[in-house]
């Protein structure tokens, strides 16, 4: 497949995701809908030219051509995907990817991405081929995703009372707690027991839904990580059910002897319309959900309630991303501060 037809079908699996994005996927829908025509329209004309091409290849005159060169599959080196099952009845899989250095002393730092199935390569390949050009030292990359269709609006939400509004979020909620203690009882052993790791530079990392379970991991289980990147995390959540958990949370902090790291963000069109997007039909089919779900405020909030808590907090607001956007930056962001060469 050409890579003109590659980027075109990633784009449309890109617009197509539908679980991720309660904000921001609608904003700039009409516009992705005629991009995801074009593109599927020179995806088409790419693999039907390729696929003659490869079907009747010729030479001058239009004589074919023998043992004609065929492409071989991408693999990325060092890297591995097991499949588990958590005890609840879940399927999963486990992506791997470590470095060529050997390792320090102390062992690898250590990243654990949510929604690995879309973030691990892009994490993985940036890490392990780009991370000396960017300050950062050698480091594992683990992604946790699904052999099948995404339950993250299942896996990544906080139980809440009957009654409690969860729209706009749809199917199944409430199974986080479980969901951490397959992380914290099978995916960390078992990723663990081979590889050398540095406990205290172990990281957790997630977008949207993902960095609510971040906070939520964090808040439950802050001994399970040491870093805590939450991007552009769902806070409103069942009215606002996470921040339940805040108190006794400094206290329990405080009894603990470790030091940890939250970088909390959120893009800066996430409660408001982008330039030149304020009487878009797509931004004002969700305005009032992002006005009442304040994505911006409550992560800043949140950063300046746990600054009296033995944190190092951070909020960052990410110039020029919507909710649909950030998840590349929140991304970047995640490995940058994972594998910091002086964390």
């Amino acid at each position: 497949m050409s890579t003109l037809c590659i980027l075109c079908v990633l784009f449309m699996l890109h617009a197509g995701r539908n679980e991720k994005n309660h904000l921001g996927t609608s904003m700039i829908g009409n516009l992705r809908m005629r991009l995801t025509c074009a593109c599927a329209s020179l995806a088409l004309a790419a693999t039907m030219g390729a696929a003659m091409a490869t079907a009747s290849p010729s030479g001058p005159g239009g004589n074919p051509v023998k043992n004609a060169a065929k492409g071989e599959p991408y693999v990325m080196p060092r890297s591995e995907v097991r499949r588990m099952r958590s005890d609840a009845g879940g399927d999963y899989l486990i992506y791997i990817a470590w470095p060529q250095e050997p390792p320090p002393p102390g062992g690898y730092p250590i990243l654990y991405l949510l929604d690995g199935t879309e973030s691990f390569a892009i994490a993985a390949e940036y890490e392990n081929r780009l991370g000396s050009y960017s300050g950062m030292a050698p480091g594992i990359v683990v992604g946790i995703g699904y052999p099948d269709a995404s339950r993250r609006t299942f896996d990544y939400t906080p139980a809440v009372p009957d009654g409690v509004d969860t729209a706009p979020a749809k199917g199944p909620t409430g199974g986080g707690d479980a969901f951490l203690d397959f992380l914290a009882n099978k995916v960390i052993p078992s990723v663990e027991a081979g590889h050398p790791v540095d406990t205290n530079r172990r990281a957790l990392a997630g977008y949207s839904l993902g960095g609510l379970l971040t906070l939520q991991a964090l808040f439950k289980h802050p001994d399970l990580f040491r870093t805590y990147v939450a991007s552009s995390p769902s806070i409103w959540y069942g009215d606002a059910q996470v921040l339940k958990l805040l108190p006794g949370f400094s206290a329990r902090l405080n009894g603990m002897q470790a030091r940890w790291r939250l970088f909390l963000s959120a893009g800066q069109y996430e409660q408001s319309p982008a330039p030149g997007m304020e009487r878009d039909p797509s931004w004002l089919a969700i305005a009032d959900l992002s006005l009442r779900a304040k994505m911006i405020d409550k992560a800043r909030d949140l950063a300046e309630r746990l600054k009296s808590t033995p944190l190092h907090v951070e909020f960052r607001l990410v110039p020029g991303e919507t909710h649909a956007t950030g998840d590349w930056p929140a991304l970047r962001d995640a490995v940058q501060r994972a594998f910091a060469d002086q964390p």
